[in-house]
């Protein structure tokens, strides 16, 4: 790493051990690392995801493809449950270790949450598409709850002629950021289809932009 690299480590790090940075300072870090993420099989799934959109690859595809077999197969015997993409675990080991390699501290449970939260907005409106031809068969949801935030997965399933539409989570992670008030007793998320939500920043507090609920 010569010195301008370190100093836009720097930048970065402190950013997120003090809670300054939105979904566009995630963006940027991880187009800034995306050769040093290479190695770090969480982190450069992420990475192309972001950048790729629909036309993601390696494991990104394959859990999008499975998750169209599993919906496929709904009411044809035992169903597989379709798990997060990557765990939160998953996700806080592989960005604490792009800091580690480099000297820096891990970075706590909070920031981890901010920074799946921004992945997670960064990600929305991403279409899925399948096959050699890239058909389009569903579509990727900002999602909320009164306790986690989700990027959702939209698929539809053809139920007795008629196409039904299907739900998945792909990423979640805890909802410290807004009060929503839950629609029903199991606490249902919102799904925002149509909007387009930002994860914004005030003053070390990330706020979301989405519409009163």
């Amino acid at each position: 790493m010569d010195k301008k690299e370190r100093q836009l480590f720097d930048f970065y790090y402190n950013k997120f051990a003090e809670r300054r940075f939105d979904e566009k300072d995630v963006l940027s870090f991880l187009l800034f690392v995306r050769k040093d993420a290479e190695d770090n099989h969480v982190m450069k799934e992420l990475v192309d995801f972001i950048v790729q959109r629909e036309n993601n690859s390696g494991q990104v595809k394959a859990f999008f493809e499975e998750c169209k077999q599993i919906i496929n197969n709904l009411g044809k015997g035992k169903t597989k449950k379709i798990e997060n993409l990557f765990s939160f675990k998953e996700i806080r080991n592989g960005f604490n270790a792009l800091f580690i390699e480099q000297g820096y501290e891990k970075l706590s449970p909070v920031v981890i949450n901010d920074f799946i939260l921004c992945v997670i907005s960064l990600l929305q409106h991403v279409k899925l598409v399948s096959g050699s031809l890239h058909k389009e068969v569903g579509h990727l949801s900002f999602a909320a709850s009164s306790k986690e935030l989700f990027l959702m997965g939209n698929m539809k399933i053809l139920h007795k002629g008629r196409f039904m539409p299907v739900t998945f989570p792909v990423l979640s992670v805890k909802n410290m950021y807004e009060a929503v008030k839950p629609q029903d007793a199991n606490d249902t998320p919102y799904l925002f289809d149509n909007e387009i939500i930002e994860v914004v920043n005030s003053d070390g507090e990330l706020m979301i932009t989405f519409p009163a609920l």
